[in-house]
């Protein structure tokens, strides 16, 4: 069982959690950086948010969009004008930020990816798989 992710917090608030973790990221890793244990957590929990506050935003655009369509069939459809402009803001708005979202999910996946690689070859991995595995078999005696 894994422990959970200290840097994966609040749920509810994916996108400023997004941010902050992004904020605290180094703005990219030397190519022979191993990234440490935290690091790495803190990337996966921004990917975990930035997945989260995506879902969150298509689901609630999809919702706006129901309701347009049950709103067109009303007889007091259209609304004033002020209204149908604020959802087209606040949609356009939602739209970037999801896109906003998937590159940086994108952008981070890469990151770890690259960052395996890395590790897979390190003589640090190696060593403290060595040790690991010495000290793991030194108890099976």
């Amino acid at each position: 069982m894994n422990a959970p992710n200290p840097h994966f917090n609040h749920i509810e608030r994916a996108p400023y959690e997004f941010g902050h973790l992004i904020m605290k990221l180094p703005a990219d890793f030397p190519a022979a950086h191993v990234m440490s244990s935290d690091e790495r957590q803190q990337i996966e929990a921004a990917i975990s948010h930035a997945s989260n506050a995506n879902w969150s935003l298509m689901n609630g655009l999809e919702a706006i969009g129901h309701l347009l369509f049950g709103a067109a069939n009303n007889s007091d459809f259209p609304p004033a004008t002020i209204v149908l402009e604020g959802i087209a803001g606040l949609i356009k708005h939602l739209a970037v930020e999801a896109q906003f979202l998937q590159e940086q999910h994108g952008n981070l996946q890469a990151i770890l990816d690259t960052d395996d690689r890395r590790a897979a070859t390190s003589p640090m991995r190696n060593k403290a798989e060595s040790k690991a595995s010495s000290a793991k078999n030194a108890g099976a005696v």
